[in-house]
């Protein structure tokens, strides 16, 4: 037993700020108390903290002290810093998005949302109530260990998340009340425990429950079940669902889009554009050290602006995404967890992300993140699905601790382009009329009677466009014996194609996929042309459409309209498939089938049409060196 007790904590002054980074469990909830009940300053920090984090930490606090599996030691640091009175924790932000925030939470706010919180779920010394969730965050913190402590509830701690024993422990122990997240409740479902007698329902928070996650719960537990929202900068709880009976539960969360309740006594909410702003009094002091962002995050008159994005519904506040994901396509706002239901609508099933990706023309585009699905079921989406993702990726799915997606994090890698359609149609309309001049000179390829059937022979001017040169050079030595001349002659159209439009975008594509993987400055890649960086570590093809056959025709499902216009004249000038020979699908399954972490593509359109774009995968472990290179 480390010396963490009251008799070593006593010896530190009122308000001074002590760093602990302990496992979850019975010792950290001690020290946790033992800081509040001695009024001192609390700032628990993840246990797998590192030890520059933890001293880095200390110091921008100026903590008195630190506390971790080896006991209390002094920091040796002066407490010279003034902080807020009454102060009782600092909680630090994860940091994905950016440094740290350090939230000070006071012990009027502490008290008064535990005090709220456990009225609510009508904790009290008959009533146990249990959690499984880390203490060094807010929610856990403040309504299980603080709720359970100012109202003499037995508190039923699990320090690591195991379905049958959580429920076990529960029923051993009595408890009407207990905790969990979202990002928890599959694990709970896949194993399925009985239900503990005397547990009246479960209290879940920390991330949107989605509606497939709802109806499984339902199926199996029935409607016990309460959504919360809150922020840490609200001391965790603002909004809990009431509790529903069977048919209200049925409407509000498997026929809707889950709500995450109503305001809590004292608390107002406010849809300022979309996005949820709240007023009350259990509100942070600020964040530590740094006032512009707290004048950024609340107003002068005390609302906080949340950086969520909602509606309401029959008095229930409904969570659409946060702002900053909001995805602007091109002017039109998708919000992402919107999309993310309209692809379950659709069938996709399991864990998956909607993100934001960068397209030059529409400033951003969709892209999905997959994890467990099989290629099949993304693919289905991707020809099924109103919108479709501009950019798959299978693996790489990031998370908080507490199951949020990481959709910033996300989206940095996955990049895609989109071509004119106008000027697309163009190349549509005059590769059609060079294919029915052939066809008249008696020409014989499926790939050439696929495209006369896709447009009339009316011909656009050529306005300069490098590809219908190459064109008028296909139409007129189609019928020629190959000889030296013509050979060279082809060589050259081909090298001049592949630097030109539409086929340099390929390229430009394969560029800066790589280098959002680390890989910059490295040498073209050309279409048709796989190639590997690193030794391996990264692996890059820019390809064609993946409906296309290998003669250049559309294939079996004909989802994406015409054939690809390049497909004849590519094989003409070197006698391959004409770049469509690669089905991303097949490729992707394959890559999957042999353990690449992560493996995707980014998908080059037109209007409607399908053109390829470029396809990725990457090896455990890799990154980028000096040594990277290209072969193809």
């Amino acid at each position: 037993m480390i010396r963490t007790g009251s008799g070593a904590l006593a010896e530190l002054p009122a308000g001074a700020r002590v760093v602990i980074r302990l496992p979850n469990g019975r010792e950290l909830a001690d020290v946790l108390l033992t800081c509040f009940d001695l009024r001192l300053v609390a700032v628990p920090l993840h246990p797998r903290a590192t030890d520059r984090a933890v001293a880095g930490i200390a110091e921008r606090v100026r903590a008195a002290a630190l506390v971790d599996v080896r006991g209390l030691r002094r920091t040796g640091l002066p407490d010279i810093h003034t902080a807020p009175h009454d102060l009782a924790f600092i909680m630090f932000t994860s940091g994905s998005t950016g440094p740290q925030k350090g939230v000070m939470l006071s012990r009027r706010a502490v008290l008064g949302n535990a005090a709220k919180t456990a009225a609510l779920h009508g904790l009290a010394p008959d009533r146990p109530h249990g959690t499984c969730l880390p203490l060094y965050h807010c929610n856990a913190l403040v309504m299980s260990l603080i709720g359970s402590h100012i109202t003499g509830t037995p508190l039923i701690q699990q320090a690591a998340f195991d379905p049958a024993g959580y429920f076990a422990a529960l029923d051993a122990g009595g408890a009407r009340t207990a905790s969990l997240v979202p990002a928890l409740l599959a694990d709970l479902l896949d194993v399925g425990p009985d239900w503990p007698d005397g547990l009246e329902y479960l209290i879940t928070a920390a991330a949107p429950l989605t509606s497939d996650f709802a109806r499984r719960f339902h199926r199996r537990y029935g409607p016990r079940l309460r959504q919360g929202y809150g922020l840490t900068e609200a001391v965790n709880f603002s909004f809990t669902m009431p509790r529903l009976d069977d048919a209200d539960f049925r409407d509000q969360y498997l026929e809707h889009v889950p709500p995450v309740g109503a305001p809590l006594p004292d608390t107002e909410l406010r849809l300022e554009s979309g996005e949820v702003w709240i007023k009350t009094p259990d509100l942070m002091t600020g964040y530590w050290q740094d006032r512009r962002t707290t004048t950024a995050t609340v107003t002068e008159d005390g609302w906080l602006r949340t950086g969520d994005l909602g509606e309401l519904r029959d008095g229930l506040l409904v969570l659409r995404g946060r702002a900053g994901e909001r995805i602007n396509r091109g002017g039109e706002k998708h919000y992402p967890l919107d999309i993310e239901r309209g692809w379950r609508g659709a069938g996709l099933s399991g864990r998956f992300a909607a993100v934001s990706v960068d397209e030059p023309s529409l400033g951003q585009d969709v892209g999905l993140v997959a994890t467990e699905q099989p290629v099949s079921a993304v693919r289905e989406l991707y020809e099924r699905a109103p919108l479709r993702p501009s950019a798959v990726q299978f693996g790489g799915f990031l998370a908080t601790s507490t199951g949020k997606p990481r959709r910033k994090a996300m989206s940095r890698v996955l990049t895609a382009r989109r071509l004119a359609p106008a000027r697309y149609e163009r190349l549509l309309a005059y590769a059609a009329a060079t294919a029915h001049d052939l066809l008249r000179s008696g020409a014989e390829h499926s790939g050439l009677r696929a495209m006369a059937a896709w447009a009339g022979d009316r011909r656009p001017r050529p306005d300069g466009e490098v590809v219908f040169g190459a064109l008028d050079f296909l139409r007129e030595h189609w019928h020629d014996e190959d000889d030296a001349e013509l050979s060279r002659a082809k060589a050259r159209w081909r090298g001049t194609l592949l630097t030109e439009w539409p086929l340099s975008v390929h390229a430009e594509l394969a560029a800066d996929v790589a280098a959002r993987h680390g890989y910059e400055g490295l040498p073209v890649v050309p279409f048709g042309t796989e190639a590997r960086f690193d030794g391996g570590a990264l692996l890059v093809l820019p390809h064609g459409p993946a409906a296309v056959g290998p003669d250049g025709t559309d294939g079996p499902d004909g989802t994406d309209g015409p054939v690809w216009p390049l497909g004849p004249l590519l094989t003409f000038l070197d006698g391959s498939t004409g770049g469509g020979g690669t089905d991303r699908w097949t490729w992707l399954a394959r890559l999957r089938d042999r353990g690449s972490p992560t493996a995707g593509c980014s998908v080059l359109r037109a209007g409607r049409h399908d053109l390829g774009g470029v396809l990725w995968a990457r090896q455990p472990d890799s990154g980028p060196n000096e040594h990277a290179g290209a072969t193809g």
